[in-house]
């Protein structure tokens, strides 16, 4: 499973907290307090990543310290407003990414008492409850953060997730059949990609999940990938669309252009993948004759009812 799967809410959208108890301190200070604790967090995570297996004792001690000293300013926040429900997500991920669960997710669950309508600790909790075998009521959070914040990506893309996955469990909580479970959770990939248009794990998520679908169509499954293009790529990025719109092209009967993006794989390690695409694209143009020499989409490649293509190299 994709490590995206437990995008826990973090770092939370621009959010005004005029409508939260704040005790006897300015609304305004208190936002910027919070927002300071967030970057602090942000920063945080950031030199964690960095630091990697091979850190050394001081580099962990030192860590450590940083991390005992913002949870330390976290419960005194938390003490001067205790209904400040994002505070308590916040300071539950701290926790839980520090492996301490239990406690993690006992903020969350006071975040959802102080106000039921906290997203975000619902979204955090249905994380949990997916790695945990519980994926049926990890499903039902996630529809309860949806509900309350339609327009949050990663609510969606965490949902449709854990129904690709737990395919079982999905049937049992909605009934749906195989194929609209995957029907289902491609709309809401491609929900979340559009609601962050600039996020390449979000657009890919989306384009990936044809390959999963048993009647995919692959013209779809073209157009998104083509779309990754206008997002901000490195170059490992771009060489991976490129592949992959090989790969549908081909499927979809793009013979042309799945030629141009094969081309295109110029990078060290590619080698093998534009060969095997090569030779594929030889392969589909002698078995179909003259239909292949056109850049026109054959009937059996539209994926309306036709064999689905190996979508392999």
């Amino acid at each position: 499973m994709r490590r995206a799967f437990l995008r826990f809410a973090w770092l939370l959208p621009a959010i005004l907290l005029a409508g939260r108890a704040f005790g006897d301190e300015d609304p305004r200070e208190a936002e910027r307090r919070f927002r300071f604790l967030l970057a602090r967090g942000e920063e945080l995570q950031a030199q964690s990543a960095d630091l990697g297996p091979g850190a050394s004792g001081a580099e962990e001690a030192r860590m450590a310290a940083l991390r005992r000293r913002l949870e330390n300013d976290y419960r005194h926040f938390l003490s001067d407003h205790p209904q400040h429900s994002r505070a308590m997500v916040a300071f539950g991920s701290l926790l839980y990414d520090q492996g301490r669960e239990a406690e993690g997710i006992g903020w969350w669950e006071r975040a959802i008492k102080v106000d039921p309508r906290e997203a975000y600790a619902y979204n955090n909790i249905a994380n949990h409850d997916g790695h945990n075998g519980r994926a049926a009521e990890a499903l039902k959070l996630y529809d309860k953060a949806i509900a309350l914040e339609p327009a949050e990506p990663v609510f969606r893309f965490n949902w449709a997730t854990t129904c690709v996955v737990f395919r079982n469990e999905a049937h049992a909580v909605y009934g749906w059949t195989t194929g609209e479970i995957y029907r289902h959770c491609l709309e809401q990939f491609r929900k979340a990609r559009d609601l962050a248009p600039q996020d390449f794990e979000l657009a890919t998520a989306y384009a990936q999940t044809f390959y999963q679908m048993p009647q995919p169509d692959w013209q779809e499954a073209y157009q998104a990938w083509k779309s990754c293009l206008d997002q901000p790529l490195t170059d490992e990025q771009r060489q991976f669309v490129y592949a992959n719109l090989a790969r549908t092209g081909l499927n979809s009967g793009r013979y042309d252009e799945a030629e141009q993006w094969t081309a295109k794989l110029t990078n060290d390690g590619k080698g093998s993948i534009r060969r095997a695409l090569e030779r594929r694209i030889a392969e589909r143009r002698k078995t179909l004759g003259p239909a292949a020499m056109t850049n026109s989409p054959t009937p059996a490649a539209t994926g309306a009812g036709g064999k689905r293509p190996d979508p392999s190299p």
